[in-house]
């Protein structure tokens, strides 16, 4: 594709297809943005290292999309044409600069993986990052190439003996990770040691369900002002079971992204980072998650909705500053979510912690069985599959599904009806030992209590 000037604007409205493609720009020969199925987009130049017809043609990468701004990618672009013309040959220049196989660790290499892989295309990236801990930790100055099979599977066999579900994500991971650094062009390693090697652990399939007394528990327990977590934890677990987002979607809600909050159709519109195919979704707003929200929004200034007070970095040692004066807001993660709900045991000069099911005393979950426990109470109340489907996002993988595109809102809403009308039937009335409701409405945070008994 050519004849169009690349600008934010066109950059922000290409879309993915079955073929990867370019758009070049009409302004700077040579200068383009490549588009990968993926969703995946890079600004490159393409040029002839040397003179005449027979020069090779080169593509070189000037930056990825999100982190280089257009105009910036076309000055970069602009002047490394210019080093072309005065005969430079950047691509050579990059590939001679990069780590020579026989003295690249498996630390550079892993860390070459997420920077130019794993972070491009994964908006899941920062599981690659974690499941990369323990091999980057045993094999951080083993030369990458001399990474055999026997060494896969003896870390492997280390992890499953207390995590066998972590020991086959770092397993994929891995396979991941030595694929991308044997191809052409990149040639790190020369074989992936992981590419015959079979799946060590048996995982049991994924069909925890809460059941509706455990819900209620579930539901008052997180107002338990005994509870071993944050208000901020509490909420985000409560907004993944009146919503049915993904955990991380839930703790990485941030204020701007309620839309038409103080309308009657509230909405969270997810930003493309934080899907899995890499579009925007749009997730309707029942009046419980509406509720969770209120409470959780002291401070339209804050960020993210779901955040907690912390001491700024640097000041915990301080005893001169004023811990009040010095605290921040500070944004939840997906995995302070698991934490809270599995506590931690006692480890050297560090005490143990109960976790919230252990509090609760309820049977092992995750928070993403809360995601399915919506699913199936929705389904329950009466809700249609395929609108439940769309509400979990979860797509179509066949060819039609890359051009339609209708976002089924209103489909959307009646299954958030439904799962709200469920909900509340499970839950029932609050127990008097729990916290008043609250809600922010801009001015003031008020009990709704009151009103709440006055509706009867």
């Amino acid at each position: 594709m050519s004849g169009q000037t690349i600008t934010k604007t066109l950059v922000d409205g290409l879309q993915s297809q079955v073929s990867e493609y370019t758009v070049w720009d009409s302004k700077l020969p040579g200068f383009g943005v490549r588009v990968r199925p993926t969703g995946a987009m890079s600004f490159i130049i393409v040029y002839r290292a040397g003179s005449g017809r027979e020069a090779p043609v080169r593509r070189y990468t000037v930056g990825a999309v999100g982190k280089v701004a257009p105009e910036a990618a076309r000055s970069l672009a602009k002047g490394l044409l210019g080093m072309v013309a005065n005969g430079a040959d950047p691509a050579a220049e990059k590939r001679a600069k990069r780590p020579k196989r026989d003295r690249l660790t498996f630390d550079e290499l892993a860390q070459l993986y997420l920077d130019q892989y794993a972070k491009v295309r994964k908006s899941s990236w920062k599981n690659d990052e974690g499941y990369l801990k323990k091999p980057r930790a045993k094999w951080k100055r083993r030369i990458a190439a001399e990474i055999t099979d026997d060494d896969v599977a003896e870390l492997l066999e280390e992890i499953g003996a207390t995590a066998p579900v972590g020991a086959n994500r770092t397993q994929s991971i891995l396979h991941t990770l030595f694929s991308w650094a044997k191809e052409p062009g990149r040639k790190h390693v020369q074989t992936n040691p992981v590419s015959e090697m079979r799946r060590r652990f048996q995982e049991a399939p994924r069909e925890r369900v809460l059941a509706d007394d455990e819900i209620k528990a579930l539901w008052w327990g997180l107002d338990d002002t005994a509870l071993p977590a944050s208000r901020p934890v509490a909420l985000a677990l409560k907004f993944i079971l009146a919503t049915m987002v993904r955990p991380g979607q839930s703790a990485g809600l941030l204020v701007p992204e309620l839309v038409g909050f103080t309308s009657e159709d509230p909405q969270y519109h997810i930003p493309k980072h934080r899907v899995k195919k890499r579009r925007d979704v749009i997730v309707p707003l029942n009046g419980l998650a509406a509720s969770i929200v209120r409470e959780a929004v002291v401070d339209e200034t804050q960020g993210a909705v779901f955040s907690a007070w912390t001491m700024r970095a640097g000041d915990l040692a301080d005893e001169s500053i004023d811990a009040d004066a010095e605290r921040q807001l500070s944004p939840i993660t997906r995995d302070a979510l698991s934490a809270a709900l599995n506590g931690r045991p006692a480890k050297g000069k560090r005490s143990a912690r109960r976790g919230i099911r252990e509090h609760l005393g309820m049977a092992h979950f995750t928070p993403h069985d809360l995601r399915r426990t919506a699913a199936t109470i929705a389904r329950r109340g009466g809700a249609k599959r395929e609108d439940v489907k769309a509400l979990l996002d979860h797509l179509e993988g066949d060819v039609t599904a890359t051009y339609d595109k209708y976002d089924m809102l209103p489909e959307k809403r009646q299954v958030t009806a439904i799962l709200e009308a469920e909900l509340r039937k499970i839950i029932g009335a609050k127990p008097n030992y729990c916290r008043p409701e609250i809600v922010f409405d801009r001015d003031n945070v008020v009990v709704l209590e009151e009103a709440t008994r006055a509706a009867g």
